[in-house]
């Protein structure tokens, strides 16, 4: 057994939920893909995503969100549903599919209630406790207007503040008998066990809320009566399947941000209730409200937000107790090995590698590709999309993006050190092609090397991707511009440029004061890679002395060395309006920046995903940060930036330093140069199309299963 066999051997033993017997103690947590046809069946699509995260070897699968009263009660467009016979082939083709790899599978049977977002675009009024208002509305707050457009428009129909429908007593029976069948259905066809869902919002949870449930007869009042609806589809779940099938509960922790919500003594006392009830465990999750989750809780960060819940729990009941919430592997094993909890339940990491849990038992911690947590994949539900992984193109799309060995080994030269060019120059040799990757700086990263240092969870990714292209037969040239004179005498059979974009400066008069910077001149400065002209004499001279080591120093570090000095003076304005321009502020304002952001735009940040967006856009507010947006810069003086106001007016912003976010764009220069003189010419990334991290990796893997 390797040393890191056995730094997780809690984590990889064996494990037990009733009569459920998994191999080890990883579980993959229950997600919506929006992979299902509208009608709710099961699709190749969907199999091959959860059969490649059995091969990874998850001990335990839990599909996510299974509608049980389907058309109605989804809260995703293509979800999965169980409410009829006529989806059993399908979801038992997809047990099948877990199986042959050794994993189990449980279902999720979920009714969305309140949160039924199909019903309420289709103009049904959602269900729900006890008929209330809740402010759909707020969820358009920071959505560009093609954002709007493309998914919330339908929702404008809708009354600003629109009411939930109050479940009759003979609605919440008809669904506990839909729970109850959907369940046994689960039995027959296959499946391991389920999980009823009774947080996150949804019907049971809003049931047990206070703060939603305002009913006045036996299924409101106390816990014991906001509990009755859960325990009876568990009572009515126990008659249809018998005891001795697998059988637990997700319950929130704890509800944020929600006035008279779920507290963590109601969850301890419910986990209490459920065990005496007959379920075989509990899964602790968390819940802050559609936009809460991502802004007030700590559902994002930090790390192991959830897990005190699960502790605690764990205290009072002797069934097993999963925890959940960004645990790394670390954390997992230390909660197991000292028995806080039971099992780890682990989310949007096994989108980023499925292969998670085989990669720990051959002591291969260091090629685990880590989530870096931009929530593009919950953003893609939100606009009524298929989850995407922004550093794994393959998530969903395992046929499309599989790793076959080439039919005929060929020599790629790949140009660009960036995400796309590491990538493509990743997979190629992967498939067995000699690749040689050229960047013209003297460290790999390109782009992901800056935005490492302002966002930690990015520096992961580098890590990976860098240690990656150190394992593989790739011969790597830093340091070298290449020119298509070189490349012609290489005679390769594949070219892949991945240069990144062409920045466009912005001629502001007064850009070139000393108190000025680009973009593009901060990160080369902070990472070592720029003269730092506008600085004084005796800072260029330290900044010339500390270069060669400032180009070795990991992101992590270099970003602890701006907490002691940055080039800039308290007051900053920040003169753009995209995704770097928002990042920027965060970080400044973390290193004690007052600062104020000018954007041309109305809209900030359109390349972040939406949960992200709202979250960075209320900690930047609550921070002081000053946002004027549709504005004109006129000119940058001494005193400041002078800009024309939306109403035409001219306005002096007094600042000490100005920071110019370029505009970018594609730059095929090179690819132009190229592609007529040599056969197999493909461009990747931001040179090719803007579209950030995310487009880069997709770009580096679609070009890679074609050569």
């Amino acid at each position: 057994m390797t040393s890191t066999n056995l730094r997780f051997k809690k984590l990889l033993e064996p494990g037990r939920i009733g009569q459920l017997e998994l191999r080890n103690r990883i579980v993959m947590a229950p997600m919506g893909t929006n992979f299902a046809t509208r009608d709710g069946y099961v699709t190749e699509r969907i199999k091959n995503y959860y059969e490649e995260r059995a091969k990874g070897g998850v001990g335990l699968i839990i599909a996510g969100v299974v509608a049980v009263d389907a058309p109605r009660g989804k809260n995703l467009d293509y979800q999965v549903a169980i409410s009829d016979d006529k989806f059993v082939l399908g979801l038992g083709e997809l047990a099948e599919a877990v199986h042959r790899h050794g994993a189990k599978i449980a279902l999720q049977l979920v009714h969305a209630g309140k949160l039924a977002m199909v019903d309420i675009t289709e103009g049904i009024t959602p269900a729900a406790p006890s008929q209330t208002s809740f402010a759909t509305m707020e969820a358009l707050r920071e959505l560009t207007r093609e954002e709007f457009n493309r998914r919330m428009r339908r929702f404008a129909s809708i009354p600003t503040n629109p009411m939930t429908r109050e479940l009759a007593v003979e609605d919440i029976r008809r669904l506990v008998k839909r729970f109850a069948e959907a369940a046994e259905r689960a039995r027959k066809i296959g499946f391991d066990g389920v999980e009823i869902h009774a947080a996150h919002g949804y019907l049971l949870s809003s049931f047990l809320s206070p703060a939603s449930n305002k009913r006045q007869d036996e299924y409101g009042g106390d816990l014991k009566n906001r509990a009755r609806f859960l325990l009876e589809v568990i009572k009515a779940v126990r008659e249809k399947t018998g005891d001795s099938y697998p059988l637990w509960c997700r319950i929130d922790g704890r509800e944020f941000g929600i006035k008279n919500g779920i507290t963590p003594e109601d969850s301890r006392e419910l986990a209490c209730m459920l065990e005496e009830a007959g379920i075989d465990a509990v899964h602790v999750s968390g819940y802050g409200g559609i936009i809460g989750g991502f802004i007030d809780a700590p559902i994002v960060y930090p790390a192991g937000n959830l897990v005190s819940y699960a502790k605690e729990i764990k205290k009072l009941v002797k069934i097993p107790v999963i925890a959940v919430g960004r645990i790394s592997p670390e954390l997992g094993e230390k909660l197991l090995r000292w028995g806080k909890v039971d099992f780890i339940a682990i989310g949007r990491s096994f989108l980023a590698d499925p292969q998670l849990p085989n990669k720990l038992a051959l002591g291969k911690r260091d090629d685990i590709r880590a989530c870096i947590y931009c929530y593009r994949c919950v953003g893609q539900h939100l606009e009524g999309e298929p989850i995407l992984c922004t550093i794994n193109a393959a998530t969903g799309k395992e046929a499309e993006f599989r790793i076959q060995p080439a039919i005929h080994t060929k020599k790629v030269v790949v140009i660009g050190g960036g995400p796309a060019g590491m990538e493509a120059a990743r997979l190629a040799a992967l498939r067995g092609h000699r690749v040689t990757l050229y960047e013209k700086e003297h460290r790999l990263g390109g782009s992901m090397l800056f935005a490492s240092i302002v966002n930690g969870d990015n520096e992961d990714f580098l890590n990976w991707i860098v240690t990656q292209i150190g394992k593989l037969p790739i011969e790597v040239k830093l340091g070298k511009e290449v020119k298509p004179g070189l490349i012609e005498s290489m005679n390769p059979d594949a070219i892949i440029v991945a240069i990144g974009p062409s920045l466009v400066h912005n001629q502001i008069p007064g850009a070139k004061a000393r108190n000025v910077f680009s973009g593009s001149e901060l990160r080369e400065m902070i990472s070592g890679q720029d003269r730092a002209k506008k600085l004084s004499w005796w800072l260029r001279i330290a900044l010339s002395l500390c270069r060669p080591m400032l180009r070795r120093l990991k992101p992590s570090t270099l970003r602890w060395l701006t907490r002691c000095w940055m080039p800039l003076g308290k007051n900053v304005a920040i003169i753009g309006s995209d995704l770097g321009t928002v990042e920027l502020a965060q970080f400044l304002v973390e290193r004690g920046r007052k600062v104020i952001i000018l954007a041309r735009n109305q809209e900030l940040a359109p390349e972040m995903s939406i949960p992200t967006r709202w979250r960075v856009m209320k900690s930047l507010r609550k921070s002081g940060v000053i946002i004027i947006s549709e504005i004109e810069c006129e000119k940058i003086t001494n005193k400041g930036v002078v800009i024309t106001t939306p109403q035409g007016g001219w306005q002096t912003i007094e600042v000490d330093t100005v920071v110019i976010a370029e505009d970018i764009k594609p730059n095929p220069i090179l690819f132009h140069a190229l592609e007529d003189k040599l056969p197999q010419v493909y461009q990747a990334g931001d040179c090719a199309e803007v579209r950030m991290i995310p487009g880069a990796i997709t770009d580096g893997a679609s070009i890679c299963v074609k050569i």
